[in-house]
Formats: C-alpha cells, sequence, structure tokens
C-alpha cells in the first residue's frame, strides 16, 4: 500500500473494505471519510447509512470480507488506478436498541469497482460501482 502500483492500489482498496466493515460495526466512519475523495458517491452514502443506523440506537454484526479475487490497471502513471476486488461478504444482521437481531441481508459475492487516486502518499478512494461477481 506504499507504492504507487497495482499491488499498492489492490491493497488500498482492500483496506477500504476493511474500513467499510468496521464503519458498519463501530458507527465510526472518520477513518472511512479521510480515505474517501469528496466526489465519492459510495462514500457519501455509506457514512450516511452509518449515521443513519448510529442516531436510530441500531448497530450492526457482519463478518469480515473475503477478498476472493483482485486486478487492477494503472490508469495514468503513479496517480489514477482502476481496481476490482471480488469479494463474498457474510450475511448482515442489524442489532435493535432492545438488543433484538434481525438478519437483514443473506450476504454475497459481488465485485467492488474502485477509482483510486494516489495523490502525495495517500490513497483516495474517488468512486465505487458494485456489480454481480464475475466469479
Amino acid at each position: 500500500m506504499d507504492e504507487p502500483t497495482t499491488d499498492g492500489a489492490i491493497a488500498a482498496a482492500t483496506y477500504f473494505l476493511q474500513l467499510h466493515d468496521y464503519a458498519f460495526s463501530t458507527g465510526d466512519t472518520k477513518p472511512l471519510l479521510a480515505m474517501s475523495g469528496e466526489s465519492c458517491d459510495f462514500c457519501t452514502y455509506v457514512n450516511g447509512q452509518v449515521q443513519s443506523m448510529v442516531s436510530t440506537g441500531y448497530s450492526s454484526i457482519r463478518g469480515p470480507v473475503d477478498i476472493l479475487g483482485a486486478d487492477s490497471a494503472e490508469i495514468r502513471e503513479d496517480e489514477w488506478f482502476r481496481v476490482r476486488l471480488s469479494a463474498h461478504q457474510g450475511p448482515l444482521t442489524a442489532v435493535a436498541p432492545d438488543g433484538t437481531r434481525t438478519q437483514t441481508s443473506e450476504g454475497g459475492t459481488v465485485d467492488f469497482i474502485f477509482a483510486i487516486s494516489r495523490i502525495s502518499d495517500d490513497w483516495r478512494v474517488e468512486g465505487v460501482d458494485v456489480e454481480e461477481s464475475q466469479l
């Protein structure tokens, strides 16, 4: 993740998905937003979902994302990258303020397609699309 390479971009995108899981499990979106570009609609959506969850007293439980495959392409040397991560997400359980648990998603395998940039020594997620997995 320290180098502006396709491998570094894959590591950065993988780390971003870990921050996504962290945000939903803790209600803390600061690390996710610190890595998010201003124009990232996916990042804004995730922040809104987490803030809504927290403001209503809910929390969530989901196992960590499992990366099944990855590829990357350098769009502009040392600066812009496209990353595709095929990932399996386990079931998502919402926990109400009274402790009642409801499974809200069965989970599954999807592809996350990232537009990611390297600015100075920092990675920024500029956009994320989620598609049906090609695996």
